[in-house]
């Protein structure tokens, strides 16, 4: 925010909701609104603050005639700024971009196709963007943001494997072969220690990982290095895949809860409890 190319730019707030019924079938919402319009000028740019705060459904977000520059994740700063022709959110997750309003004319902004089997999802639209008027000075995009330790460099204290399941031993959503009891701790850390989690999905489904408190640096994805430095809170587990994350549990103690953020998995025991100590 304290970025001079950024701090002097508007911002919008977009909580993604749904899907909910109305008399015309299952709609999605924008800050609880059908297909809001947003104005801008020719050439104007804006901080888009974008949070998936739906149960259950996934964004695959794209911009008519626009790119998304990426420049946050889940309330985090980029070491820099990424140009994406579309941006893919789960529940719980975040994301901070800047939009520059391209030639006069309609917009859409769009949720792709996303998903295989019962997660599978159409396109729909989210809202429509009317670039109008007189135009304005296109502000210069900052390229370099923030600069974040690389944990690929760090030694790591501990190794663990989390296994995300699904019907395992009769429990229809489960971590480690258990579902949550909110009176067992399931994972204990020491303070200051940084460990490496492989977040292993043995079902046929996407879940977004999400863990409080400790943000966390992806380092692979399926085996294959991930190749960025930022921080995330929350990350999907391709299904019958993996994701390797380093953590630095740095500054408090305490039992929190790491879980899948699509609501009714959590609800039905795919969530677990950390406990760091002294």
């Amino acid at each position: 925010t304290d970025l001079p190319e950024i701090a002097p730019l508007p911002e919008r707030l977009w909580a993604l909701q749904g899907p909910q019924r109305t008399a015309d079938g299952w709609v999605h919402t924008v800050n609880g609104v059908v297909n809001p319009e947003i104005a801008l000028r020719p050439g104007q740019t804006e901080r888009w603050r974008l949070a998936n705060v739906s149960a259950n459904d996934y964004y695959n977000l794209a911009l008519d005639g626009h790119p998304l520059h990426l420049i946050g994740l889940d309330g985090n700063p980029l070491p820099e700024r990424q140009e994406a022709e579309g941006i893919v959110l789960g529940p719980g997750e975040r994301a901070q971009v800047l939009v520059q309003a391209e030639a006069a004319g309609t917009y859409l902004l769009r949720s792709l196709p996303w998903g295989e089997g019962g997660q599978r999802q159409p396109e729909f639209t989210m809202a429509t963007l009317e670039v109008a008027g007189e135009p304005a000075s296109p502000a210069p995009l900052p390229g370099a943001l923030i600069p974040l330790e690389d944990l690929a460099g760090v030694a790591v204290d501990r190794r663990r494997t989390v296994v995300f399941q699904e019907g395992h031993e009769g429990l229809p959503y489960s971590i480690d072969g258990a579902a949550f009891d909110h009176d067992v701790v399931n994972t204990v850390v020491q303070l200051g220690a940084v460990e490496e989690w492989e977040l292993r999905n043995d079902s046929p489904e996407w879940h977004p990982f999400h863990i409080h408190v400790n943000d966390f640096q992806v380092m692979t994805v399926n085996g294959a290095p991930f190749g960025a430095v930022n921080r995330q809170d929350t990350v999907s587990l391709p299904p019958g895949g993996a994701v390797t994350i380093r953590t630095r549990f740095a500054d408090f103690v305490g039992r929190f809860v790491y879980h899948c953020h699509i609501l009714t998995h959590e609800d039905f025991g795919m969530m677990a409890v950390v406990e760091v100590v002294p």
